[in-house]
């Protein structure tokens, strides 16, 4: 008899797990999206699930925001707003202890695809650096932040090519440098790392199908054209769904 009973209190719990999933699924999907976005294989990695059941897509930003001679992506009063202590000069011999020691922080991140911002920081890097930026080729690159999704959201809104995503960051202080024969001087800054976004997303039936016929899984580096392109549609709490598929 208990054998009886746990086997159906098993059962009972997958029934309520799976309702729970679908019930939070469809109030995703509920209301207006936070975001319609179209990305490539340059944005969207393709990998498959470690017992090769499933496919899956990997979200990848821009190395770019980083790079020491790309503008910095946020001003220091963004960086505070955050909620950051920035009252430490970037150059003083007390900054590193001082900005090491603040814990990293939950926030949103706007994204743009290839924007302005994106061709600026690409601009200012020399042409050998450009070269190896190649490795990562995604131009999802982050644009602002705000502790307040509504604000981000208000600021860009009706704006295309813009993903609005919960993130965890940290301020980093970056010391000045001079000039030389081979860089401009650069006064010393603050920048913003983006070190967690919600990145996995699973392809389901159909659109699964597209992806298990690709000769390959990368694009080769003397391709000019990404591998495919995917819709999103990001719901209500930022959770992506697939709507389309293109695979030249």
């Amino acid at each position: 008899m208990k054998k009886y009973a746990s086997l159906a209190a098993a059962g009972l719990l997958v029934l309520v797990s799976s309702a729970v999933t679908l019930i939070h699924a469809a109030r995703n999907r509920s209301g207006p999206p936070t975001a319609v976005i179209t990305l490539s294989s340059d944005e969207l990695v393709f990998t498959r699930d470690t017992d090769d059941s499933g496919i899956l897509l990997q979200l990848q930003i821009s190395h770019l925001y980083h790079d020491p001679y790309a503008p910095a992506w946020l001003p220091p009063a963004g960086i505070a707003a955050l909620g950051f202590d920035t009252s430490i000069h970037p150059d003083d011999t007390r900054a590193l202890d001082h900005y090491r020691r603040q814990c990293a922080r939950r926030a949103f991140v706007a994204f743009e695809v290839g924007g302005p911002a994106y061709q600026r920081a690409l601009a200012a890097v020399d042409e050998p650096r450009r070269q190896g930026i190649t490795a990562n080729r995604s131009r999802l690159f982050p644009v602002d932040a705000s502790l307040n999704a509504q604000q981000l959201h208000a600021r860009y809104a009706g704006r295309a090519g813009v993903l609005i995503l919960p993130a965890v960051v940290r301020v980093l202080p970056e010391t000045s440098w001079s000039a030389t024969a081979t860089r401009a001087a650069r006064p010393a800054r603050l920048n913003l790392a983006v070190i967690e976004v919600p990145s996995q997303i699973h392809v389901p039936l159909p659109f699964s199908q597209s992806f298990r016929v690709l000769p390959v899984t990368a694009r080769p580096e003397n391709s000019p054209q990404p591998l495919y392109h995917v819709t999103l549609r990001y719901g209500r709490f930022y959770e992506p769904q697939i709507t389309a598929v293109s695979v030249p």
